[in-house]
């Protein structure tokens, strides 16, 4: 692939994929790790990606799932790790009840959250979204569903 291209796709997409990495390790750093391998990757493949963030979204998901699996072990966060993504989601998070929300999706099983996140935060549709996470779009409804179901729930307490 042409370095320009994948420079201004970067640039495109670099915030929508570093949100979404965020909300998988929940880390910073190991979140710029992970946009960082997924563009590096851009590099080596064909001209023809019809949907360029889903794959790359994509990308990200499985290098992250690569890593749990090679890792073994569930990513926690410490306290240092909380203020940290706290200090950079609260430059994009400025409305409390959208913080509220947040933290309430936050909670959900990473499967929920996953699919809540792509569909509400990255404005992507069913289809694409039941491409990143290998799941049929019926099952993709069901689990926004869930998702929906349990976010109001934890809202009420």
């Amino acid at each position: 692939m042409d370095h320009d291209l994948v420079g201004q796709l970067f640039k495109k997409y670099y915030n929508d994929v570093l949100l979404y990495a965020m909300s998988l390790t929940r880390n910073a750093s190991e979140a710029e790790d992970l946009v960082s391998e997924a563009f590096f990757k851009a590099l080596a493949i064909a001209d023809d990606v019809k949907n360029f963030k889903a794959w790359i979204l994509k990308v990200c998901r499985n290098l992250f799932l690569n890593k749990k699996r090679k890792h073994s072990k569930i990513v926690e966060l410490s306290e240092d790790m909380s203020s940290e993504c706290d200090d950079v989601l609260q430059q994009i998070v400025k409305d409390e009840n959208y913080r509220a929300l947040y933290n309430a999706i936050g909670l959900l099983p990473q499967n929920l959250k996953e699919v809540i996140l792509l569909f509400y935060f990255e404005d992507m549709r069913v289809d694409a979204i039941s491409l990143i996470v290998g799941k049929s779009e019926s099952n993709v409804k069901v689990m926004l569903y869930r998702g929906r179901e349990q976010i109001k729930q934890i809202l009420e307490k």
